[in-house]
């Protein structure tokens, strides 16, 4: 494993230490965006700064536990009753579930509400890597008409679907895409690629007609001032907020668009109000951020012996920075409206634990060839040629022959 990455010393410091930078950009960002919404509607400003806090120190806990405690083979190996899991708890939010602003997403247990579907995005990866890690290391490539090497993208077809009912379709696009990404990476032909690609095509085309909304968004996406007080507003607002904040911004709390003007500011918008505030150059900073630890989050996964391993981290890697880099290029218009939080700033307490929970992957992993690696080195070490001179152990410290 890698020892020195960029100013730290292995790349795992450096994902642990841009984490907590982006959780702290994170949690001031939200109670700037979030402050006279939430003083209107809470009678607090800080309701939803003490929320972020809250599920940070819960998401950070779950990082350790997954981290240093958990060996990350124990989920891999469990991913068949992780499936049956969540497939339960997707049917009883498809059933039960509580329904806001039009959408059926949310569970409430014992008082406290939570969305599955950010969960699954993970889980998804977890079934992908352990299937898809035992097929390359027997030297072999994926294919999607036999069975039962079909069966992690079964699955994830099946959980995309339960969460597209709700309706959700950017997080079922993001299920289903984080699945064809491992097939692609596991060696996945070119040929089926293709079938899958001109399928999924299709299927898009079919969710449109169904549901004409959908098609409106697309039109917006396009051209959102047709409708710039009505559909497109939120787009409107959006680009307001980014193009005011110039080059430095207007600094920590004196965007305008938090007051009531861009509608979910603190949540899938927050980086329109990041943009307004911190402008340009802080953008750009926060881009940098992410980038780096996409690069960090690589080096873990080239250095990786295990196959399954190298998948897990490669699927984090894209859920965890693919879906910031989708929000951002989302507020700022490069793609439609689908609902996509941007990591680590975007308020959402169940998205912030299972992203946590998923860097605590990526350590496991890390941790986990550290300890081979210091295996390796000890076996290498008391390893003794017949007739030739014994490297130093802890037993034999100055190397003589016995």
């Amino acid at each position: 494993m890698q020892k020195r990455f960029l100013i730290w010393d292995n790349p795992r410091d450096a994902v642990l230490t841009i984490v907590l930078c982006l959780m702290f950009i994170g949690c001031v960002n939200v109670f700037s965006a979030s402050f006279v919404s939430a003083k209107a509607m809470f009678g607090t400003g800080y309701y939803y700064l003490y929320r972020y806090a809250l599920f940070g120190f819960l998401g950070l806990i779950s990082l350790v536990v997954v981290g240093w405690k958990i060996n990350y083979r124990v989920w891999l190996k469990y991913r068949t009753p992780i499936f049956y899991l969540f497939f339960v708890l997707l049917l009883c939010v498809d059933l039960f579930g509580i329904t806001t602003k039009g959408a059926q997403r949310w569970l409430v247990i014992a008082g406290f509400s939570f969305q599955p579907s950010e969960f699954v995005k993970l889980a998804v990866i977890i079934m992908g890597a352990g299937s898809l890690g035992s097929l390359m290391h027997k030297g072999k490539v994926p294919d999607l008409l036999q069975f039962p090497v079909n069966l992690a993208f079964i699955q994830s077809v099946v959980l995309a679907g339960m969460v597209l009912i709700q309706p959700d379709m950017g997080t079922a696009a993001i299920i289903l895409a984080l699945m064809i990404v491992l097939y692609v990476i596991a060696g996945l032909p070119l040929k089926e690629l293709g079938m899958l690609a001109s399928i999924c095509a299709t299927g898009v085309v079919v969710m449109i007609a169904v549901a004409p909304y959908r098609l409106s968004r697309i039109l917006i996406w396009l051209d959102p001032w047709r409708d710039a007080q009505g559909s497109g507003y939120q787009s409107v607002q959006s680009f307001v907020s980014i193009g005011s904040g110039g080059w430095l911004g207007s600094h920590f709390g004196m965007g305008t668009g938090k007051f009531f003007f861009l509608p979910e500011a603190h949540t899938d918008f927050a980086f329109a109000i990041f943009c307004q505030e911190w402008g340009f150059f802080g953008a750009l900073g926060l881009l940098f951020l992410f980038l780096v630890l996409a690069k960090a989050i690589y080096t873990i996964g080239q250095n990786t012996t295990d196959e399954k391993g190298f998948l897990l981290v490669t699927g984090i890697n894209f859920l965890v920075v693919g879906q910031a880099i989708a929000n951002m290029a989302m507020v700022c218009g490069i793609l439609p409206v689908i609902g996509v939080p941007l990591s680590f700033i975007s308020y959402g307490g169940t998205s912030l634990i299972a992203t946590l929970g998923a860097v605590g992957l990526v350590v496991a992993v890390y941790n986990d060839e550290v300890k081979k690696s210091k295996l390796q080195n000890t076996q290498v070490k008391t390893f003794s040629p017949k007739g030739g001179r014994s490297w130093p152990s802890r037993a034999n410290p100055r190397g003589r022959r016995k």
